[in-house]
């Protein structure tokens, strides 16, 4: 094939398939970002279980050049407390809605992303940000708890699926 065939193919490539993205997997994993980019991450079942304003905002100001990634699937009161901080702040902010990004409980739900690589020694907020232990007196054994938090992820699934019509 000659180069200008070559050029051409990938032409068409790209205009079929859209520009080829460097690393997908770990980009759809990570709200459309590369890892070493994420300066703090939580997942769906952080997010359910605990708000995190107060450490996001502590980071934020630390770094207001950074933007802040929400996954479209959250719950609405859950992207609004997350997009009124982005604001309050002025830090730029994307919701993420393609079916692409993973939804699982452990997936991230909320990232704060550097415009270069920071590479962390962890994004896990909970890591970075550890809370005193509380008393352990939940009735509720910790396999419910990830068991409801699953059906709750699920419904949101359905719900998005049904709402843009991909059934």
């Amino acid at each position: 094939m000659s180069q200008s065939e070559d050029e051409m193919d990938k032409h068409l490539q790209s205009a079929m398939f859209g520009t080829p993205v460097l690393h997908p997997d770990e980009q759809h994993r990570n709200l459309g970002t590369f890892h070493e980019r994420i300066d703090l991450g939580i997942t769906f079942t952080q997010a359910l279980l605990r708000d995190y304003s107060a450490e996001l905002q502590t980071e934020i100001t630390a770094h207001p050049n950074y933007q802040l990634l929400l996954h479209g699937l959250l719950d609405q009161d859950i992207l609004d407390r997350y997009i009124k901080l982005a604001n309050q702040a002025n830090l730029k902010f994307a919701i993420r809605n393609d079916l692409l990004y993973q939804h699982e409980p452990d997936s991230l739900a909320i990232a704060l992303a550097a415009p270069m690589a920071i590479s962390p020694a962890t994004i896990n907020i909970d890591d970075r940000f550890p809370l005193a232990p509380l008393p352990t007196t939940s009735a509720l054994p910790k396999q419910l708890l990830l068991d409801r938090i699953h059906q709750h992820l699920e419904r949101n699934r359905r719900e998005f699926r049904q709402r843009h019509h991909l059934n």
